[in-house]
Formats: structure tokens, sequence, C-alpha cells
């Protein structure tokens, strides 16, 4: 008797237990509170487009020597408006008396040239340590060598429109449009820098 008695006991323990994992649905998953973590990155975040600087350079040769040179510098980002660069001049030459016995004309009137050195700047990309973008340039010179004196008979000038889509790494120093002309022995060249404007 002692023995059923025990046995009945431990059935009247277990009864519970095993209605309550039958009562429990069998795909049943124990849900815990989600665990949320910060991931901190190993490198600083950088802007997607940094400011850059940009200095272009109007380069004449002639005859294997700089004869001219003009540097412009500006700020510049993807994240801006197009910049643009207008340099315009005026320069003066006189008109000589056309009678050689006379002496030279005291009186005779001045006429202005014009000239312009235009550059707009359009679709500035950068991508890793390289620079795209788009150079429109118009440039009014004087054709004939500085050197020489200038008047109305003998001034010659020179303009030149052109588009130039380079893709420049950082920091180097491009030419990025050359023209020699073999009949003057003069060479036109542009160049391109493209740094970082904060860099230090």
């Amino acid at each position: 008797m002692p023995t059923t008695r025990l046995f009945l006991a431990s059935l009247l323990i277990a009864a519970p237990m095993l209605y309550a994992q039958q009562a429990q649905p069998p795909n049943a998953e124990v849900k815990t509170a989600p665990t949320h973590s910060v991931a901190h990155s190993s490198t600083a975040s950088h802007p997607a487009f940094e400011p850059l600087r940009l200095t272009i350079i109007f380069r004449k040769i002639r005859s294997g020597k700089i004869s001219t040179q003009r540097t412009y510098t500006i700020a510049a980002s993807s994240q801006q408006a197009d910049p643009q660069i207008r340099d315009d001049a005026r320069y003066p030459v006189k008109e000589e008396s056309s009678d050689t016995a006379s002496p030279k004309c005291a009186n005779c009137p001045l006429q202005y040239f014009d000239f312009n050195n235009d550059v707009d700047i359009h679709y500035i990309r950068e991508a890793g340590n390289t620079v795209s973008l788009t150079l429109c340039v118009s440039t009014d010179n004087y054709a004939h060598d500085p050197s020489v004196k200038r008047t109305l008979a003998n001034t010659e000038l020179s303009s030149h429109r052109y588009t130039v889509s380079p893709t420049v790494h950082m920091g180097k120093l491009t030419t990025v449009y050359s023209l020699e002309d073999g009949v003057t022995n003069v060479r036109v060249e542009v160049l391109l820098l493209v740094e970082p404007l904060n860099e230090k």
C-alpha cells in the first residue's frame, strides 16, 4: 500500500505540469525584450562633399618663355551654386597720324579694346581622391607680341571659346587645355589645381 500511495502522489504532482505543456501551442517561442547596442564608427565621419579651393592659371608661352600669366583662386562645392569668374579690362590704343611727313598726332583720339577672361564652373563631382568638373572658358587678348608698340594699324585681337571636362587628382596641378600656334610660336595653356578648402 505505501508503494501505491507514492505512485498516486507522483501522478497528482506531474499532472498539472503535463497539462501546461499540452496547452502551449507547438510553435510557441519565448520572446525576450530586444537589446539595443550603439555602434561606434572607428573613423570620424566626413561630409559627403567637402568645400574645395580651385586655382585656375591662364598662361601664354612665347618662344619657350612665359610672356603672360594670370592666376585665379575660387572656393567651390558641389552643393553650392555654380561659381563664376569675370575679369574684364579695357586697354587704350592711340591712333597714329596717317601722314608720315607730319609729327605724331598729339590730339588723336584713344580707342579702347575690351579684354575679358570669363570662366563658368559646372558639375563638380568628387570621387575619392579625384574631382570631375566642367570649365566653360572665354578669353580675349592681343594676338601680337606685347613688346610691339600697339597702334590701330597693327592691333590684332585673339578670342577663344572652349569647354573642357577634366578629371583631376586632388592636389596635383594639371594642364586641362593647350593651344599651340606654330606660325607665331605661341602656346596657350590652362592649368587647374584642386585642393581641400580647409587643408592646413
